[in-house]
């Protein structure tokens, strides 16, 4: 009896062991979000730095934490992904902040899409460390989402792709203009006759002489599209956008639910698909500008200083504007501005002219 009665102890100990060591060891659950880009796949430096961020997370939790990121469209349409991460539809959105301007008017600051806007570098610096993200998730909040730091950067784009030479203000009035938001009420006062359109819309309607003008995007995307093909005409630089954050968006619950680690190597991989991004994008321009200065039949010019600086100004009043009417985007506006104060005597003083290849 003792035999048994010590067998089936030792039995006992046995199990309860087996039970804590599979406990213990086991790996851990695999948590798996649902995400969407508000672009389709095919376009460079909007939904490759997405994808990117996606790859690196999953080597950098050893797959502990899957992001499968899915093109514009494919879950819901591209300019719902806010609302579709903040009812849970998704875990996360890659997309632009300048989308929402309707719901939240201050959203274009953080989209930089407006004159004389901050320069990437200038960018960054305020979102990481001159309040910006706070006040991005200030932006949303109520709205169950989070704002983490962009998942990619956009450099400057172009100012503007014609069927007609550009060459003062002037040649503005009249001028039917695809473009959004602040910038259109800055071509309005130039005369300009603004017309919104859907990205897909812009590449037809310039086709067929629907409108006269547009801006889309940097030299790599626009190169994508091949609005060389149809314009005889392309200005740069890109000053009603010298560059654009991506806004990385999460649903407030299924942030919470992540453990600490993981939403530390979250924020590391959005770092790095942002360096990536910004990296890979000033290649991507310079080989696309490159082909635009050569391509027969297609002139490049540059904005006059002159149109520049009126630019500039309509710009500045148009934010003040905006800032009358609403007290966020003037927290937000005041923000920026007392930061490029900070930061641009230092920057012209110390830049440097580019030893240009002869």
């Amino acid at each position: 009896m003792k035999n048994r009665s010590l067998l089936i102890l030792i039995c006992a100990v046995f199990v309860v062991f087996l039970i804590w060591n599979t406990s213990l060891f086991a790996a851990p659950k695999k948590i798996v979000w649902r995400a969407q880009s508000s672009y389709p796949a095919g376009l460079p430096q909007l939904y490759a730095p997405a994808d990117h961020f996606a790859k690196v997370v999953k080597e950098l939790t050893n797959g502990q934490l899957i992001v499968k990121m899915n093109p514009g469209g494919s879950i819901i349409p591209s300019k719902q992904v806010f609302d579709g991460v903040s009812s849970g539809t998704l875990d996360m959105g890659c997309t632009w902040a300048g989308w929402w301007i309707g719901k939240f008017p201050a959203s274009v600051l953080f989209g930089n899409s407006f004159p004389n806007g901050l320069q990437t570098q200038e960018m960054l610096s305020w979102i990481y460390h001159g309040g910006g993200l706070e006040l991005w998730n200030e932006m949303y909040k109520g709205h169950n989402v989070v704002v983490l730091p962009p998942y990619g950067m956009l450099g400057s784009e172009n100012f503007c792709w014609s069927r007609k030479p550009i060459n003062s203000l002037d040649d503005f009035k009249g001028l039917k203009f695809r473009t959004v938001g602040i910038w259109g009420k800055c071509l309005e006062r130039l005369g300009a006759r603004v017309v919104s359109l859907a990205g897909g819309e812009v590449y037809p309607a310039l086709e067929r002489g629907v409108i006269d003008a547009a801006e889309f995007a940097t030299p790599a995307i626009d190169r994508k599209i091949a609005f060389h093909e149809i314009c005889k005409y392309l200005k740069v630089p890109g000053i009603h956008e010298p560059c654009a954050p991506l806004e990385t968006l999460v649903n407030e619950k299924s942030w919470a639910k992540l453990p600490d680690n993981l939403k530390q190597k979250v924020k590391v991989a959005l770092q790095f698909s942002c360096f990536y991004a910004i990296n890979l994008a000033m290649k991507q321009d310079a080989e696309a500008m490159n082909f635009f200065l050569k391509y027969k039949g297609l002139n490049v010019s540059k904005l006059s200083p002159e149109m520049i600086e009126k630019i500039k100004q309509i710009g500045d009043e148009e934010l003040d504007r905006y800032a009358k009417k609403d007290v966020f985007f003037a927290k937000v506006l005041k923000s920026q501005r007392d930061f490029r104060k900070l930061v641009e005597p230092y920057a012209d003083l110390v830049r440097l002219p580019y030893p240009y290849a002869k």
